[in-house]
């Protein structure tokens, strides 16, 4: 089997285990022990934490270290840490081993960027990254929903314990991969953290990659001004919950469809690609949000291949995104230029939500769909009309 198909079947147990365990972790914090939005807040704060004050760090192991180890000592980190989820009684020490596997976690996907960088001809890196996008967008469709189903059956323990065996799985899988040398580094090693730095470098020495981290950062920001406040837009249109569960399905369902086309495409114009997928889903966006400030009703149907189209037009801004920083990243450092990058936009987009809920307080929630939209649309157009060698 060729090397980029079995780094594709390596992470599927790989990403999966990110998310089997959300469901349980959250079902074992507020119905378990009996903690309310604090600590939800702290949960959601060490998923996310890691990508920022690690991954750069962590990244410079990744472009240090064999593409191979790494990427089996991370799984066999994960699934220790998803291991100990299983013997502890304590709120502070769970999350405690949350921010540990994100951490783990953020040297794991620079080293699977490392990995298809080298083994991945550089015309189909649109379509590598389109496939382990999919890989990736299933596993948050399908990961906390077999996850909530096995809560009927087992208790958040089992869980745990089976999403540890699938990481175990990943390092057996990640043990078959065969990966070329890269190519060696440019200059002498330096100090650990300056080392961490020379991800950011990249984005200043080229242009390409710097508007695509910018443009990216910026779109991830207008997606999360309004992405938690989805539930509320359904309601105000009449629907229930059972409507808002399809709702997310049919997002994550585009994102899937989405990330698969979108490998097809990304290689050739990848800036343009983002650039119009932007302004398509800015201006769907703020259609919608028209339609609610209006008090006009939305059928269901209508309302859920809305949110299909959504998703995708999400993928079709993210593949082309990955394509350029495998393009452009020298191979010695494609770790920390990826992590770098990551923590930008995580860092960027952590704001977004509270933002989104004051303008949703303040002018309700439609109003935050419509600014949401409004910058997708100002953001397409205007990397449509300063692009040039994208």
């Amino acid at each position: 089997m060729p090397v980029p198909r079995r780094l594709a079947l390596a992470s599927l147990p790989a990403d999966f285990a990110d998310w089997l365990d959300y469901a349980a972790i959250v079902a074992l914090l507020v119905f378990g022990w009996g903690h309310g939005p604090f600590v939800l807040a702290v949960f959601a704060l060490a998923l996310s934490l890691p990508y920022i004050v690690v991954g750069p760090l962590a990244a410079v192991l990744v472009d240090r270290a064999s593409i191979r180890g790494v990427l089996v000592i991370s799984n066999l980190g994960r699934a220790l840490a998803t291991l100990g989820f299983a013997f502890t009684g304590d709120a502070a020490i769970l999350l405690v081993l949350v921010f540990l596997r994100g951490a783990i976690d953020s040297a794991f996907t620079p080293a699977r960027q490392a990995a298809l960088q080298a083994t991945t001809p550089s015309h189909l890196l649109g379509h590598a990254n389109g496939l382990h996008q999919a890989i990736n967008q299933t596993s948050k469709i399908a990961g906390p929903a077999i996850g909530g189903v096995l809560l009927a059956f087992w208790p958040a323990q089992g869980v745990f314990l089976l999403n540890a065996g699938l990481s175990f799985l990943a390092v057996l899988l990640a043990l078959t991969l065969t990966i070329p040398p890269r190519e060696k580094g440019r200059g002498e090693r330096g100090k650990f953290f300056t080392e961490s730095l020379a991800g950011i470098a990249e984005f200043r020495r080229s242009r390409r990659l710097l508007v695509a981290l910018i443009f990216s950062a910026f779109a991830y920001f207008s997606f999360f001004l309004y992405d938690a406040l989805i539930a509320l837009l359904a309601e105000g249109f009449g629907f229930d919950a059972t409507a808002f569960g399809f709702s997310i399905a049919a997002s994550g369902l585009g994102g899937l469809i989405g990330a698969l086309i979108a490998g097809r495409f990304a290689a050739a114009h990848p800036m343009m690609v983002m650039a119009i997928a932007a302004m398509l889903s800015g201006m769907t966006t703020t259609g919608v949000a028209a339609l609610a400030m209006a008090g006009w009703m939305m059928p269901l149907a209508a309302f859920l291949l809305v949110l299909l189209f959504m998703g995708a037009a999400t993928a079709f801004m993210l593949v082309p995104y990955r394509t350029i920083v495998q393009a452009e990243a020298p191979q010695d450092r494609i770790g920390r230029v990826f992590a770098a990058g990551e923590a930008v936009i995580t860092l960027t987009m952590l704001s977004a939500p509270l933002i989104g809920s004051a303008i949703a307080a303040q002018w309700g929630t439609a109003a935050a769909f419509l600014a949401g939209g409004a910058l997708l649309v100002v953001l397409g157009a205007v990397t449509l009309a300063t692009r040039r060698g994208a």
